[in-house]
């Protein structure tokens, strides 16, 4: 999927929390999504899409650890944009 941009308050999140574009569009290609009926869509890797990248990418666990848990909301109309992102607490 090609990079989809994101918005003024999206890159400035991610600036403050250190989510770098190449994490954002890894839950864009392999995460699950998750729609809240105002118009967003949420996406995150569930426990499901974490084994499957713990198998075929093992260095990604190793290299990016707790920013994998990351969520990244989405525009649900086309043209889709990221609205923002978060790392989401495990309790």
């Amino acid at each position: 999927m090609p990079d989809i941009p994101l918005s003024r308050h999206a890159s400035v999140r991610c600036a403050n929390r250190a989510i770098d574009e190449q994490i954002i569009n890894l839950i864009v290609d392999h995460g699950r999504e998750d729609y809240d009926h105002r118009g967003c869509c949420r996406m995150y890797l569930g426990r499901t899409e974490k084994r499957r990248l713990a198998h075929s990418a093992p260095e990604l666990f190793r290299d990016y650890g707790r920013k994998l848990d990351t969520v990244v909301v989405l525009s649900s109309k086309a043209p889709h944009q990221v609205i923002t992102a978060y790392v989401r607490d495990r309790k």
